[in-house]
């Protein structure tokens, strides 16, 4: 009762309203609204389709409300949708008090926002102004928009306005879109029955959706047909002959995307920042970091290789690279599947157990801290660490060794040794300013020093997180859309470098050196380039996960390889090393002699040695951790704003260990992770 009481006053106060500015549209009235609504400043001009654009600014793809703008529509076709939708059109000043008063009626008697009275103009002004909610502060804005439309431009300027805007299903903006998509023809070519359909669907495109309420359409064709005849736009006599007439549907074609992918991500992103309707209504420039030649070079590298290790009888279905500026921490390319068609989970995003992928960021803390240096003799014992016993994958590992050579040998025992002597709490500090957002209290345990953990790492976050080592110790985090502009060349969106330093430039010098010597003579032999590179293998469970993470001075880039449902990989050779690290050899090389990569070749490389106090970038903007996933401004190390929530793996088996024997890697054995074999595709 006292909701009705409330919707009842509600009502009489929003009739009163609407009657006060129904009555109150003089002369003067209007060109104030106008003027306050702003719209004096303001021209409308047809959008295009919202377009991603590569970092060069050529066009990647077009996304949202496929359009296709008229400056005029067929006579026919205008008067049947003023006919329909707004009978009273040409009467009105944008408002229609009648249709008002109704709408509130029934509103009252449903204690509800359960229908509108909506004139052509209010509806073009919520296209192109507001949201779709329903709600009376929305009205009122609606209203003044409607007003504001109808001083500034002529009835024909607005219906054609609308025609361009409605949408209209099937991914259309626009009637002029709708007639190809339903009946495969112009506009200018549908007949008087096929018209009345397509003005049957403004409605309500979805609930009318051919393919799936095709009797709700033909009904909805018909009263639209007997409208018409009404108000004496069509002969009485042709009535059930339109009605009767057979109309053919064309079956919805789907839009072919380049990178789904990553354009699947970017539109993801994009949802969140924009929201659904002004990012798919049209007319938004996304600029994104991507390089084209890159993005297409890694998706072949990764379905060729992809294609060889199923030719070899190895069951590996997934796979994921993704390449970052070092300078900045741009992605310059992101493939996160091998079939977008079979599979459409983006591993470049989704965490997974990084096995010795994990060790470099351990070493370079233990370093940083001083508690080792680069020719430290430690024990590599197999023994027990307070109930934690691991151990190495050969028998003829050595019982003592540097910690150089555990790095490029990838020993275990040394690994756990050296997590040991930096301790839980200190680690855990240096993953998070590293940028890994996935850390859970569980992963508090010395097998995280072979990559055991609860959820994992992204491909993305690790590669991030080995910006470090060739930018001589700073992190930046990742991005992709570097800036965003709206359909009146307002910028939405800008992104703005954050950098941290994580590691002092001495430390990324020395790690960077035993890095290159993982790839000369250690686990990453299969990742030999032309130029000098650096890089870690890792390899789980079974071979649940391949790892390669390396870099050159122009890109650093992960590669993941495994099965996006935990399946263990199984087959001859399957580690990091073999299967991971020539993905990344075969796509760095086709960048290499494309001559795309800046660094040449040196016979003898050598660093400049790096004084502990030499003037490097500070940090900037961000006095804690950095922000990944394009300046969410969700700061990395808080476990519940995870940059894609993904879904979490299960906790990993301590005890257990892996055995890379064909390039001596030596990672954790972990459980799988849980299936994950469906996601739903981003519009």
């Amino acid at each position: 009762m006292l909701k009705r009481i409330g919707w009842t006053l509600a009502g009489v106060v929003l009739f009163a309203i609407f009657f006060l500015i129904g009555v109150s549209l003089t002369q003067t009235t209007p060109r104030l609204i106008l003027s306050a609504t702003g719209l004096n400043h303001w021209e409308y001009s047809a959008a295009e389709a919202t377009t991603i654009y590569y970092r060069d600014g050529e066009p990647m793809t077009q996304i949202g409300y496929q359009r296709i703008n008229h400056e005029d529509f067929p006579v026919f076709l205008k008067d049947a949708v003023v006919a329909v939708e707004d009978r009273r059109f040409y009467q009105h000043d944008g408002l229609d008090t009648r249709g008002i008063g109704r709408a509130i009626y029934i509103n009252l008697r449903e204690g509800s926002a359960a229908q509108g009275a909506s004139t052509i103009t209010q509806q073009l002004a919520r296209t192109l102004f507001l949201t779709q909610d329903k709600t009376f502060v929305r009205k009122i804005k609606e209203v003044l928009l409607a007003v504001a439309l109808e001083e500034k431009y002529s009835k024909e300027e607005i219906l054609s306005m609308y025609l361009n805007e409605i949408y209209m299903g099937r991914g259309c903006a626009g009637v002029a879109c709708a007639a190809p998509a339903y009946f495969g023809k112009d506009v200018w070519s549908l007949d008087q029955a096929e018209t009345c359909l397509l003005v049957g669907l403004i409605q309500s495109p979805e609930h009318y959706n051919p393919a799936t309420n095709w009797e709700g359409l033909k009904l909805r064709q018909e009263t639209v047909i007997n409208v018409l005849a009404e108000q004496g736009l069509v002969d009485p006599a042709q009535v059930q002959v339109l009605k009767n007439q057979p109309i053919t549907i064309v079956p919805a074609t789907t839009r072919q995307t380049p990178h789904p992918y990553l354009v699947n991500y970017i539109v993801g992103k994009m949802e969140e920042m924009l929201g659904k309707e002004q990012l798919y209504q049209g007319g938004v420039s996304i600029h994104t970091t991507i390089d084209r030649t890159m993005q297409n070079q890694a998706e072949i590298a990764l379905a060729n290789n992809m294609r060889n290790i199923g030719w070899r009888g190895i069951m590996a279905r997934d796979g994921a690279l993704i390449s970052l500026d070092p300078k900045d921490g741009a992605v310059r390319a992101m493939v996160g599947g091998a079939d977008f068609g079979r599979n459409q989970l983006n591993m470049a995003v989704l965490p997974r157990q990084p096995g010795s992928a994990i060790k470099p960021l351990i070493y370079a803390a233990a370093l940083n801290e001083r508690l080792f240096s680069t020719d430290t003799v430690i024990n590599n014992s197999p023994r027990d660490f307070d109930g934690y016993r691991p151990t190495n994958s050969n028998a003829w590992s050595p019982t003592e060794t540097t910690v150089a050579e555990a790095l490029v040998r990838s020993y275990n025992v040394a690994s756990v040794e050296i997590l040991n002597g930096l301790g839980l709490d200190k680690a855990f500090t240096y993953l998070q300013s590293f940028g890994i957002t996935t850390l859970e209290e569980a992963d508090r345990q010395l097998a995280l020093g072979l990559g055991g953990m609860t959820r994992g790492i992204s491909p993305a976050e690790i590669a991030a997180a080995y910006v470090a080592f060739p930018a001589q110790g700073m992190v930046y985090g990742y991005h992709i859309i570097e800036r965003v502009v709206d359909r009146d060349d307002s910028q939405v969106y800008q992104h703005k470098l954050r950098s941290k330093r994580v590691i002092k430039a001495r430390t990324a010098q020395n790690m960077d050196s035993m890095l290159g010597e993982v790839v000369t003579r250690g686990t990453g032999t299969r990742a030999a380039i032309p130029i000098r590179s650096a890089g870690k293998t890792g390899t789980t469970t079974d071979s649940r996960d391949l790892w390669y993470v390396g870099y050159t001075t122009d890109l650093v880039t992960a590669v993941w390889i495994g099965n996006s449902d935990g399946e263990p990989v199984t087959g001859s050779g399957t580690s990091g090393g073999s299967l991971a690290a020539p993905v990344w050899r075969n796509y760095m090389n086709s960048l290499y002699y494309q001559g795309v990569l800046q660094q040449k070749p040196t016979y003898s490389y050598q660093r400049e040695p790096v004084e502990e106090e030499a003037k490097v970038p500070e940090e900037t903007e961000n006095p804690g951790n950095i922000v990944n996933e394009d300046e969410t401004e969700t700061e990395v190390g808080d476990p519940s704003q995870g940059s894609d929530s993904e879904p979490e793996t299960p906790v990993p088996d301590p005890g257990a260990e892996a055995n890379e024997e064909e390039d001596q890697d030596e990672g954790i054995l972990l459980n799988p992770s849980p299936g994950e074999t469906d996601s739903q595709v981003l519009p």
